[in-house]
């Protein structure tokens, strides 16, 4: 067999006879085949790196926050037990300023300092065009509305309230083209005059010393109304703005903790626990001789002529003592005044506390950071961490007492709520009142008014 320097015949490398003289294959032929070859397989790892390589990280969106927050994480998302939902979850109630996120932001707290607000607001000329805030893009805002920047805590809830409730959050958001509802600081707004000086602050006022008691000369036949979902020092402010023989310090001694009461339903109270719930709301009149301790029977006789002993009774149905469905009357109070949906929300937190779910509401940690000249502080992600017994995101079961004084029809809707498969509610999109889901998802859907 004829090789041409070591390159063989087709019939040299297959082993099989050839009937034509024998061909030689070229070197370079043999070369390019290799570097071809080659090429390909290079070309196909490339390809699998590309495919097994992980793609780039994108930071997770801001969470629904402001005034539609409804901070409900559950138990059972750390429990495995029922209703599962993604644990501490942001419910309802009062607004929470986002805290820094993956996402850069460079009005984040710490990033910059956060401007100066002396200097936020100024008058609006018809037909000025602003940079809606966060977006870039230009915002005719309504005539006369004033320039604001945005600062720590602030929310839209707030400045809606500052308005005297003359604007809603979705006018707010339309007017300065935001496409979100929760603020950052640094954030340029325009807002109706007034807003942001009369919104409601968010820190709590300094503790006071305490008020003065004992006899004062008093001026009355005086009214004092007590409002539905008051709070007992609320009635002691009431009492010391008014000319009565008494003083609000005197009434908080009498209704204070393991205080005495001439009714039984009183008695049901754990010990240590105060007056707070049985005081009920309504427009008392007192006279020159009137005592704190009258003053506060006439307050406990009008909650037994109107919580009847069968309504007490009945509250068991719920599988609850009467004290427990008080507590979560208090805190639907709270929530909203509308009767039906009073008895909506009850059966929200009826279903949580029997499942041994956290409540999650944002009023009992109101009451416990509130203070003399903010009674209902507006809750921040960092004081929803408050350590209390009052604090519902972080412990299961109910409050050690109510959190407020309810009406009849907080009551009357907590002891006869209907049974639902409601575990959540928040702030409808329209500002309007309650909506509800049963499921994490759907509550989703309802803060992000999908």
């Amino acid at each position: 067999m004829v090789t041409a320097r070591g390159v063989g015949t087709i019939a040299a490398m297959t082993g099989m006879p050839s009937n034509h003289p024998p061909r030689t294959v070229p070197r370079w032929q043999w070369i390019a085949g290799g570097l071809l070859l080659l090429g390909g397989l290079a070309w196909l790892v490339a390809l699998t790196v590309i495919a097994l390589s992980p793609g780039e990280k994108q930071p997770d969106p801001p969470p629904p926050t402001g005034e539609r927050v409804v901070l409900l994480p559950t138990l059972a998302a750390a429990t495995g037990t029922p209703i599962p939902t993604p644990p501490d979850t942001p419910t309802a109630t009062p607004t929470i300023t986002p805290p820094p996120s993956a996402t850069p932001a460079p009005t984040q707290p710490g990033d910059t300092p956060a401007p100066d607000s002396s200097a936020a607001a100024s008058a609006t000329p018809a037909g000025t065009t602003a940079t809606a805030a966060g977006s870039g893009a230009p915002c005719t805002p309504p005539e006369g509305w004033e320039r604001y920047v945005v600062q720590p805590e602030d929310t839209l809830f707030a400045f809606v309230l500052g308005a005297n409730n003359t604007v809603t959050v979705d006018e707010l958001v339309a007017a300065n083209c935001l496409g979100r509802r929760w603020l950052q600081v640094g954030d340029v707004l325009f807002l109706p005059p007034g807003a942001a000086e009369n919104a409601p602050p968010s820190a709590p006022a300094a503790p006071a010393s305490g008020g003065a008691s004992g006899p004062r000369t008093p001026n009355c036949p005086c009214t004092i109304n007590v409002v539905p979902g008051w709070r007992r020092e609320q009635i002691a402010d009431a009492i010391d703005a008014a000319e009565t023989l008494f003083t609000g310090a005197d009434f908080l001694a009498l209704t204070g903790p393991d205080a005495p009461a001439p009714h039984d339903f009183a008695a049901e109270r754990p010990p240590g626990t105060t007056l707070e719930g049985f005081l009920f709301p309504g427009s008392y009149t007192v006279q020159n001789d009137t005592t704190a301790e009258g003053f506060r029977n006439l307050l406990l006789d009008a909650f037994g002529a109107n919580v009847s002993a069968q309504m007490r009774a009945d509250a068991a149905a719920q599988g609850t003592s009467f004290y427990q469905a008080l507590i979560i009357a208090s805190i639907v109070q709270r929530e909203t005044r509308d009767p039906e949906k009073q008895k909506l929300v009850a059966s929200v937190y009826l279903n949580r506390y029997r499942d041994g779910n956290r409540l999650a509401s944002t009023v009992p940690v109101q009451y416990a950071l509130g203070r003399p000249g903010n009674w209902w502080p507006r809750i921040t992600y960092a004081t929803a961490e408050v350590d209390s017994p009052y604090n519902t995101y972080t412990r299961a079961g109910l409050p050690p007492g109510p959190i407020s004084n309810p009406d009849l029809s907080a009551i009357a809707g907590t002891v006869y709520s209907p049974a639902t498969n409601y575990y959540y509610h928040t702030a409808s999109c329209d500002g309007r009142g309650e909506v509800f889901a049963e499921t994490y998802e759907e509550h989703l859907a309802n803060v992000n008014c999908e």
